[in-house]
This record gives structure tokens, C-alpha cells and sequence, in this order.
């Protein structure tokens, strides 16, 4: 089955992206940007503003859009043209986006139409909601009416749509755990509406194989906490004994208008979701935020990214068990050099040296292979070098047309002050490093030496 996804780039969608590709879906996309996606073919990315009507072409062979694209709401101070971006990324989006797809003949067109909104629709008080509840007042919730009412026009020409009202989606890679710490905002009694990404994006496909399923959908947890019962699990699972308070005048002066969506008071509950039949993998805040914290230090930090290739892990996966093949993928500015490596190929507790410079500091780097699982996986952690820690996840997974392969890595910057002062450049640095690593996976690939 091929999907379309808008808003590809996101928190969800990337998320699900990763998912739909490892369950066997073909994936096309919409983005701003062709090279944002490098989990993806070429051919299936489509670029595309939420100003325009997108290409026909997009939807070619698609039997089901997903729809997520949209700005930030919290990440910006909510200018009055901030709020116009906010309404027009959703609005304007998607009426552009149903206006593509009904230009196309009726057999053409996708049978599912999912989009995304939010429980900001329902206001903020105390009286749990439902998906039979009125619907409330304020900016967010004329935004997300304006935006239902979009989507459900393509309810009104045939096309089966699923309203997706998300509530606070929790995830190490963003969304309110990023810009959470233990500070319990305001009175800490207002409630906060939750949903685990990992149940957000099963929902997503339970709606796709469920053709029975139409209109809005509470995506929240069944157990909504107060903000202060949340603030406290966070705290716990991050090892941080005390917990602040920020007062609510101070967040209102601070955050003005956007403090609306800050300090918002919504309990709400996901009756069709669960007489849909989906069954909820967290349903406790305290199990979601540990599943997602693990058993990582409040030190550690996090770099994900992933590509697609169009060979078989059998074929790929001899290149990346060569140490010697990783100096062709690293960029000439670091000077990095095998020195020293314990086995002839890469294997369980093999030794592997390497000299390298960041930013003109010689370093000496020694890892040792602490998994290995041939045609899947590999750990290489640091045993000497400029981190406190450095684990490192190769995986290389099946996909429709070929294989994608991930590199997921966890560090510890060294020292305290001085690690958080670095961090930015840091990371920074990484994103390039890994954005080197794929051009020159691409170029190896189309000159027939990625074997």
C-alpha cells in the first residue's frame, strides 16, 4: 500500500515515516525540502509549500494521505504574524491540500484521508471531555475548528476521514518532554492530556487497516495527571530529587498569549479511540516517561538519523563491516585515521584506534564492538576518547526497495559546565558529520562501490 505523508519532517511524522517503511508500506512524502528526508527515495519526496496546491503527481498509486504538517504551536513567542503562520501551516494547508486531491478523477483519488488537530479545540477547564463534548473557545480552538472543518471536506466528497485531536505527545526526540524540566507551571493543578509517540503513530496505522473508523479521535492517554503529578514523574525518572514552581502571573508575562496553551487545563479522555478497539501500549504517565528515559543520566543526550538505499541488507552490509571503509565516510576536515584494529573484520569485542582532529586537537579514539548481529546490527562504544561516553547503534532494516540504514547514538559530554558551554557546537558538528556520511553513502552507492 502506498501512503503520503505531509509534514514529514516533524516530530510525528518522522516517527511514523520509520514505522510505515518498517512495516512493509510504501512511503511518498511532502516537504519543504528534498534533502530533509534521506530516509526516503528521491523519486517519493515531493516538495511542497502549504501556500501552494501540491503536484498531481504526489498522489500517484496513493490509497491513503496522512496530513500532519503544520508550525510549532509553543516553539515561538505568538506575534501577530506568528498566529497567522500557525492558522495559515494548517488552515490554508490543508484546503490546498483537499483542493489537489479533488481535482483528481474519482477513481484517482485516495480511498483515507487522515489529519491532524488537536485537543486545544475543546478550551481549557475542568470538565472531562470526550469526542461528543462541546467545543470551547479561545485562539486554539477556532484554529482547530477552521482546520477540522478543511479537513472534512473531503468527508463531504466521498473520502473516508479521521480527525487525529492529539493531545501532549511525549518523546525523547521533542514535543513537551524537550521543553519540560522539573518545574511545575502555575498551580500544578490544571490536568495535561498525554499520548506516548509510540501509541500516537499505532493509533495512525490502526486507522488505516480499520475502514470502519471516521471523524474526530481524542488521542490521549486514558489516565490524564495534573501538571504537577507529570512534573514529579519527570523529575523522578530524571534523578532530579526537587521540583520548582513557576507562578502563572510570571508565565503570563513572559509567554503572553501563548501562555494560553502553556498553562491549559484539559482533561480529556479517548472514548472512540478505545471503542475502536485500539489497546493502548502506555496508559500510566510513569510507564511512558520511564520507557522513554530507560535508563539514561540526566547527562546523556541523543542523535538519530536515517537513509535509505536501494541495495539489500546482504549487499550493504559487508561495506560497513570493513573498518577501513569508515575513513571514506568521515569528512577530510577531522584528518581521521585507522591506526590500530584487533580483528581483520569487525566482530564482537573487536578493538578498533583511530587519530583523528576536532578542530585542529589532535585525539586519540579507541572503540570496542560491544554487539554485533551480522546483516542487522552493531554497538561500537568509546573505551578512550573525547567523550565521557559515546554508544553507537548501526542498523540496517528491510524496506520496500531496499534497506534503511540507522545510526543512533547516545553521549556524554566531558566535564560539567564546560560539556554544556560545548554542547551546541557539538551537535552541530554531528549533524554534518552524519549529513557527510550520507552524500558519501549516495555517491558510493551510484559509482557501484557500496558492496
Amino acid at each position: 500500500m502506498k501512503v503520503l505523508v505531509s509534514g514529514a519532517t516533524g516530530l510525528i511524522g518522522r516517527k511514523l515515516i520509520y514505522r510505515l517503511l518498517t512495516s512493509g508500506f510504501e512511503v511518498k512524502a511532502l516537504t519543504r525540502s528534498k534533502s530533509a528526508l534521506p530516509e526516503l527515495p528521491e523519486k517519493n519526496i515531493f516538495v511542497w509549500s502549504d501556500k501552494e496546491i501540491p503536484e498531481s503527481s504526489c498522489f500517484s498509486d496513493v490509497e491513503v494521505v496522512i496530513h500532519l504538517a503544520g508550525e510549532g504551536i509553543a516553539d515561538k513567542y505568538w506575534t501577530k504574524s506568528r498566529k497567522k503562520r500557525l492558522w495559515d501551516s494548517r488552515v490554508i494547508g490543508t484546503k490546498n491540500l483537499i483542493s489537489a486531491i479533488l481535482r483528481l478523477p474519482e477513481s484517482s483519488r485516495p480511498k483515507t484521508f487522515i489529519s491532524g488537530s488537536a485537543i486545544g479545540i475543546y478550551g481549557s477547564d475542568n470538565e472531562p471531555k470526550t469526542e461528543k463534548s462541546k467545543l470551547g473557545s479561545g485562539f486554539l480552538a477556532a484554529l482547530c475548528k477552521a482546520w477540522e472543518s478543511e479537513a472534512q471536506s473531503a468527508q463531504s466528497n466521498g473520502i473516508r476521514t479521521v480527525i487525529l485531536r492529539t493531545g501532549l505527545v511525549l518523546s525523547r526526540g521533542g514535543g513537551v518532554l524537550a521543553k519540560s524540566g522539573p518545574v511545575i507551571l502555575g498551580s500544578g493543578k490544571q490536568w495535561m492530556s498525554w499520548i506516548h509517540i509510540d501509541d500516537m503513530v499505532s493509533f495512525i496505522l490502526h486507522s488505516i487497516k480499520s475502514p470502519q473508523m471516521s471523524g474526530p479521535y481524542n488521542l490521549t492517554a486514558p489516565n490524564p495527571v495534573t501538571n504537577s503529578e507529570f512534573t514529579k514523574s519527570l523529575a523522578k525518572a530524571m534523578s532530579i530529587p526537587i521540583t520548582v514552581h513557576a507562578p502563572s502571573l510570571a508565565l503570563k508575562l513572559i509567554l503572553g498569549e501563548m501562555s494560553e496553551a502553556v498553562l491549559a487545563n484539559q482533561k480529556v479522555l479517548p472514548e472512540k479511540v478505545i471503542t475502536s478497539g485500539f489497546k493502548f501500549q502506555f496508559t500510566k504517565i510513569q510507564d511512558a516517561i520511564s520507557s522513554l528515559w530507560k535508563n539514561d543520566s540526566l547527562l546523556d543526550h541523543h542523535y538519530c538519523t536515517r537513509q535509505f538505499v536501494p541495495k539489500s541488507q546482504q549487499e550493504i552490509f559487508p561495506f560497513f563491516r570493513d573498518a577501513e571503509n569508515l575513513e571514506l565516510l568521515t569528512p577530510p576536515w577531522l584528518n581521521f585515521h585507522l591506526t590500530k584494529k584487533s580483528t581483520e573484520v569487525i566482530a564482537k569485542g573487536s578493538l578498533i584506534d583511530y587519530k583523528l582532529k576536532i578542530h585542529r586537537i589532535p585525539v586519540h579514539w579507541r572503540t570496542v564492538i560491544s554487539e554485533w548481529n551480522p546483516e542487522t546490527s552493531f554497538v561500537d562504544e568509546q573505551l578512550k576518547g573525547p567523550y565521557r561516553k559515546w554508544h553507537h547503534l548501526h542498523s540496517f532494516e528491510t524496506v520496500p526497495g531496499g534497506t534503511l540504514i540507522s545510526d543512533e547514538v547516545t553521549f556524554q559530554m566531558p566535564g560539567w559546565i564546560f560539556g554544556l558551554l560545548i554542547l551546541p557546537l557539538v551537535t552541530k558538528d554531528l549533524k554534518k558529520i552524519f549529513q557527510y556520511r550520507q552524500e558519501k553513502i549516495k555517491t558510493l552507492y551510484s559509482e557501484g562501490r557500496l558492496n
